[in-house]
This record gives structure tokens, C-alpha cells and sequence, in this order.
């Protein structure tokens, strides 16, 4: 109401000025200076000199106020005035040419990196403010990271342990690990067997340092040719090194399904899975808790970091082509917590810096995100090693025209890094030594298939209580919430994009445009009504003094939504689709029910009139578009059930008896039924 009078107040003080114009003519709508995209980024091509290659659809996209979005004296900020309104973002290719993609939450413009590690620098100054922000920083990834409310529910279980297989200089075992009640870890553990290794690396009590080793998301997981050769000549060189699955991958994925991997629980399980396997490993004899590493490449780089950060014991560690201050890992079992967001943001750089003054190496080249290492996350981490007076602890490797990848001239400087810290036998570096086995050999239990076709795992080691379901994982050990939201989110999306594919628009901006805006509406009305479902006080119905029932109190309150949630989808539908296409959205939403109710009425009423056909079809179609701002079958059903009541009431009110039609029609199945089945 007071919305309203605002209004009259403010027509009513425009109006003299209205009276003043030297025209009864309106005034003209201000020119919105609109230009389709592709003519504006030709704009932006000619004025900063560069070319634009696509990984995104720019037909039917327009700017409003595209000459103001054009800032002559910076290309960035040109870019983000133009492609900030659709979520895209350029990224470089060379000095002149940049890819324009979709909107990556997780990376960022090496400018962005350095503007993050100008900010961090601000934070402190000396070796008191570093240690106040890296402890605080140590407990907030933690937390984020939900290790600790799982690492609650681990059991306390005794390893799987396959046979030794002895080679060059060094062993190969198998094991497998029970975490939490039914779910496991499996890996390989690569051990020193020679000579030179005993003397020059083990200690009195004859114990090796022993190496983490996370995987990342390389081709054939924990069985990749590159990998194993690192294991192998690391352990002949002196260092115990594991291995293990990523979650959903390898045997994982008997487990929890491969399609699960790209999830924030691969976070916390990898984490927990590294925390567990450490934690048995410092229970074996052949182990020197004092010399703990970790050693990654990519993804593995990404989880070696999280594990030095918040976990102590680890003294030494070697991220591979993963180090930066402007990307955070593509998969959501790096990122999608995300960690990266604590105390107002960080780097996996900074995380790395509360190593300090343990030793850290950085390896990185020119092919990827870690081009930036020389220039911005190198000094950074110096300056930080500088206030222990330590900075010589940081060691770097940066190999100019190469690549993504864990390569042998990669291998070479994680060799070089763990010798210096530890002394390894640096004559046992020799690859040839290091044999490469296939999968059947390093996996625990084997697997096969069962009847119904789902792989299983087999073999004389595989337990009986092996579970094969992702679900009560997410559900007793991980935060039911974030599980829920994310598979609610996954499930509108996909709810979302199947409608819009199902017009079949032959332009994929369009259908983009369509799915967003099924999905934030879709998003919206659902969230109001989880968040809201309690608002409304039990009562009674003033009608017929009976109580509210479920029903009634959920639509009282879902009928309380912010209006423009209603309005802006539907604008955004009719401005994109014609009215058929509407229409087909809007009987997705409500399965149909329009359709299904005239059918019901032409039964019930087989000589309907086109009058009356019309007052029904009108009185449904009002119905469906209030119905889809309703979050269950059973509130659509309720506002259907209100235009029914409508056409019923026009009915009898237009020379029609609703009851008698309805009964005769009723009586008339019924009479059909038994005829059916006395034919039967």
C-alpha cells in the first residue's frame, strides 16, 4: 500500500513539469545506445589491436550503452564492462590474440594473481603478523575443509596388505584401508631394498622418510606409467613413497560411482584418505615420523598444499605444476568448498607460506598457469621465508617451453629436491631401474561383474562390507546440507536445461538465455519455499472454520514471494520465445495440467461450446501461470483445483448442473468398466 501512494505522490510531483513542456507530446525514452556484441568486441579489436577467438555462442547478445563501456585507457576494465553482463571472460593466448570463454569461478588474469599477492603482502610485514595470519589461516582451511568431522567417523581399522612384489632396489605392496564403515582407500606403498639407501638414508633405527604422493588427474590415475617411475626411483633412492585412488577413481569408483568425482566430498575424502594413510604409515617401523613430504603434480599438487597447511607433521613438500596465485584447481576436489575463500580469500601460494621455514620446492614452465611462478608466486614466498631469515629454503624449478605434465625433466627436479632435503642416494636415480606394472597388479581387490551388470570387487582380500553407493557416504558423514544443495542445484540445472533444449531453438545463446532463466527462477521459488515453509501460524480456514491444512499453510507462505521472482522469468520468456514456446515452458512446470483438464471437461461435457471451451481454457491457463511459482505437485494442484471451481461455477451458472454432468459421467465409466471385464 505505501508502494502505491509513493507512486500517485511522485506522478502527481511531475506533473507541473509536464505542464511547463512546450509539447503535449511524451518525453522521448532515453537512447539506451545498444550494439550488438559482435560489433561491439570488432570495436574493441581495432582500438587495443588485438584478435578474439570464441568458445562461446555471441549470436542474438546485444549492450546496452555500448560506446560508455569502452575505456580507451584500459583494455581489462573494457572487458569486463562488456563481457561482466554475460559471464564470459578472455583469456590470452599470445601477445595479441585472446579466447573468449565461459565464466570460471575458480580462475582468474595473471594481473588478478599479482593484484592478490599485492594484497596479501599488505596483511604483514614481519615474522609476528605472518605467524598471526598463518595460524589463523591453518585453522580457517581446516575447518573449511571438513576433515575433522570425518576424520570422527573413521574407524580404526588394520590395512588390507597384498603381496610384496620385490624389484630394482625397492618393493611394491598393496594396500587397502577401511576410512569410514564400509569405504575404503586403496593404494600401493613403494619401499627401499638396497644397500646404499639403508646406509646413506636410513636412520639408527633403520627408518626411511616417507613421501604422500596425491594424485592428479592424469590418464589412468595411480597406475599412470609417469608415476609409478617416480615412485619407484624415489623408494630406490631411498624414500618410502604412497600412493593412492582419488575418490571416484580407480577402485574408488566401485564405490562411489566415477561421476561423483567432480564433487566437493573428493576434497575432504582425499584429504582424510592422505591424513589416514599417514597416519599408518607412522605406525610401521620402517618409518621416521621426522621426514614427512608430500609430492604432487596438478590436482596432487593441489591436495600436497592443503595437506602441509593443515596438517603439521608434514616437513617437507614439492607441489608440481600447480602453484599460483590466479587459478585454484578446475575440479571441485580442489576448489569446491572452496578454501580458497577463507579469511576474505587466499592463494595456494600463501597456504604453501605456512610451511615456513620448512623446505618447499616449486616446480612450473611456461605451458600452463604456472608461467607466473618467476614472477610473482617465487618472490612472494621468498619474502615470506625472508622474515625466518630462510629464504635459500624455497627452491624453484621453471622450465621454459614446456608444458602441463609430470614429464621426466619435472621428475628430475623433485628428485633433486628431496635429495637435498633428505640425502637420498642420488646414484639410485636411474628410471630404467623402475619397472611399470599394469593395473591388475596394483589394484587390491580385483573386480568383476555381477548379475545385474555392476562391477564389483572380487578377489580373496575384497571385505564383505564393500559398500557400492555414494549415498549414505554423503549422508552420515559429510555435511548433510552441502550434499543436499548440491545435488539440488545439479538436479535444476539439469531440470533447467532439459526444458529449454526441448524447444529446439537452433541457437544455443538463446537456449542459454532460456535455461537461465528457468534455473534462477526455479532456484528462487525453491529456496523461499525450504526457507520459508514454517512462516505461516496454524489457523483456520474462515470459510469453513476447519484447521490449515499442510497445504494451505505451504502456499500462504510460497504466496508470499518477492513478485519479480513471477515477473522477471516470464518478461525474460516472452521477450526471447513466442507465445507457443511460452506456453510449452509453462506446461513443463506444471506437468501438463492444462491439457489434462480440458481433456477431463470434454468428457464430462461432450457438447461443450466453443464459448464455454474458451471460459475454461482461460480460467486453466491463469491458473498454470500463478502455478509456477509453487514449489510441490500438491500446491500446483491446489491452484489448479481453484480454476476448476471457477469453471464449474460458470457452468452452473450458464444453464449447466455441474453435479448431474459429473455423475453421468462417472456412471458412464463405471458402466464401460463392467462391460470390459464382462467381455474378459
Amino acid at each position: 500500500m505505501k508502494k502505491g501512494i509513493a507512486t500517485v505522490a511522485l506522478s502527481l510531483l511531475l506533473l507541473p513539469m509536464a505542464a511547463q513542456s512546450s509539447s503535449n507530446k511524451p518525453l522521448a525514452v532515453e537512447n539506451r545506445m545498444t550494439q550488438p556484441l559482435s560489433q561491439v568486441m570488432k570495436q574493441i579489436e581495432q582500438r587495443f589491436n588485438v584478435t578474439f577467438s570464441y568458445n562461446v555462442d555471441t549470436a542474438g547478445l546485444s549492450v546496452d550503452y555500448a560506446p560508455g563501456r569502452i575505456r580507451p585507457y584500459s583494455f581489462e576494465e573494457t572487458l569486463q564492462n562488456v563481457l561482466g553482463l554475460f559471464d564470459f571472460k578472455a583469456w590470452k593466448q599470445n601477445d595479441s590474440v585472446y579466447r573468449i570463454k565461459p565464466f570460471e569461478y575458480y580462475r582468474r588474469w595473471d594481473s588478478e594473481g599479482q593484484q592478490m599477492t599485492d594484497y596479501l603482502n599488505t596483511l604483514y610485514h614481519n615474522r609476528t603478523e605472518w605467524e598471526a595470519r598463518a595460524q589463523e589461516l591453518r585453522k580457517a582451511v581446516r575447518e573449511t575443509s571438513g576433515v575433522d568431522a570425518m576424520l570422527r567417523s573413521c574407524v580404526d581399522a588394520k590395512p588390507i596388505l597384498g603381496k610384496v612384489r620385490k624389484y630394482d632396489g625397492y618393493t611394491v605392496q598393496n594396500l587397502a584401508l577401511e576410512l569410514v564403515p564400509g569405504y575404503y582407500v586403496c593404494g600401493s606403498i613403494y619401499v627401499p631394498n638396497n644397500k646404499k639407501a639403508r646406509k646413506q638414508v636410513a636412520n639408527a633405527q633403520g627408518q626411511y622418510p616417507v613421501i604422500i604422493s596425491p594424485n592428479g588427474h592424469w590418464a589412468d590415475g595411480r597406475y599412470n606409467k609417469d608415476l609409478q617411475v617416480r615412485f619407484a626411483t624415489l623408494a630406490r633412492m631411498g624414500a618410502i613413497s604412497i600412493s593412492f585412488d582419488l575418490f571416484g577413481w580407480g577402485e574408488s569408483a566401485l564405490q562411489v560411482g566415477a561421476e561423483n568425482h567432480a564433487s566437493s566430498m573428493a576434497l575432504t575424502y582425499q584429504l582424510v584418505s592422505a591424513f589416514r594413510l599417514l597416519d599408518y604409515a607412522l605406525t610401521r617401523p620402517d618409518v621416521d615420523s621426522k621426514r614427512v613430504g608430500a609430492c604432487g603434480g596438478s590436482g596432487g599438487g593441489t591436495h600436497s598444499v592443503l595437506l602441509s597447511t593443515i596438517d603439521d607433521r608434514f616437513s617437507a613438500c614439492c607441489p608440481v605444476v600447480h602453484i599460483t596465485s590466479h587459478f585454484d584447481g578446475g575440479c571441485p576436489c580442489e576448489s569446491g568448498l572452496p578454501v580458497q575463500y577463507v579469511l576474505g580469500g587466499t592463494t595456494s601460494a600463501e597456504m604453501l607460506a605456512t610451511m615456513a621455514p620448512k623446505p618447499i620446492m616449486l616446480v612450473g614452465n611456461e605451458g600452463d598457469w604456472t608461467h607466473t611462478h618467476p614472477s610473482i608466486e617465487v618472490p612472494y614466498l621468498k619474502r615470506i621465508y625472508g622474515f625466518y631469515d630462510a629464504a635459500d629454503q624455497v627452491q624453484s624449478l621453471f622450465l621454459p617451453g614446456e608444458r602441463h605434465d609430470f614429464r621426466a625433466s619435472k621428475r628430475e627436479g623433485v628428485y633433486n629436491y628431496f635429495s637435498s632435503v633428505w640425502n637420498l642416494v642420488k646414484e639410485q636415480q636411474d628410471e630404467t631401474k623402475a619397472t611399470i606394472e599394469t593395473a591388475d597388479k596394483l589394484i587390491c581387490f580385483g573386480s568383476t561383474k555381477n548379475e545385474e551388470g555392476k562391477v564389483v570387487p572380487t578377489g580373496t582380500n575384497a571385505p564383505e562390507n564393500f559398500e557400492r553407493s555414494i549415498q549414505p557416504l554423503a549422508e552420515k558423514y559429510f555435511d548433510k546440507q552441502l550434499y543436499f544443495d548440491l545435488r539440488w542445484a545439479a538436479g535444476l540445472e539439469q531440470k533447467a536445461q532439459k526444458w529449454a533444449d526441448s524447444l529446439h531453438l537452433d541457437d544455443p545463446a538463446k537456449t542459454l538465455r532460456v535455461r537461465k532463466l528457468i534455473f534462477t527462477h526455479l532456484t528462487q521459488i525453491t529456496r523461499w519455499h525450504n526457507e520459508h515453509l514454517n512462516d505461516c501460524p496454524r489457523g483456520i480456514n474462515p470459510r469453513t472454520g476447519e484447521k490449515l491444512r499442510e497445504v494451505d499453510l505451504q502456499i500462504i507462505a510460497d504466496a508470499a514471494q518477492p513478485k519479480e521472482y513471477h515477473t522477471t522469468l516470464m518478461d525474460g520468456l516472452r521477450a526471447e520465445l513466442t507465445s507457443e514456446q511460452v506456453e510449452t515452458i509453462l506446461d513443463l512446470y506444471t506437468i501438463g495440467k492444462v491439457q489434462f483438464t480440458m481433456k477431463g471437461y470434454y468428457g464430462i461435457v461432450p457438447d461443450i461450446t466453443p464459448t464455454e471451451d474458451s471460459v475454461c481454457l482461460a480460467y486453466l491457463k491463469e491458473a498454470r501461470e500463478m502455478a509456477i511459482d509453487f514449489k510441490t505437485m500438491k500446491e500446483i494442484s491446489e491452484i489448479f483445483g481453484i480454476a476448476k471451481d471457477k469453471c464449474e461455477a460458470y457452468f452452473n451458472a450458464h444453464g449447466r448442473n455441474w453435479r448431474q454432468m459429473y455423475s453421468a459421467y462417472v456412471k458412464k465409466l463405471q458402466a464401460e468398466k463392467k462391460a470390459k471385464q464382462t467381455k474378459q
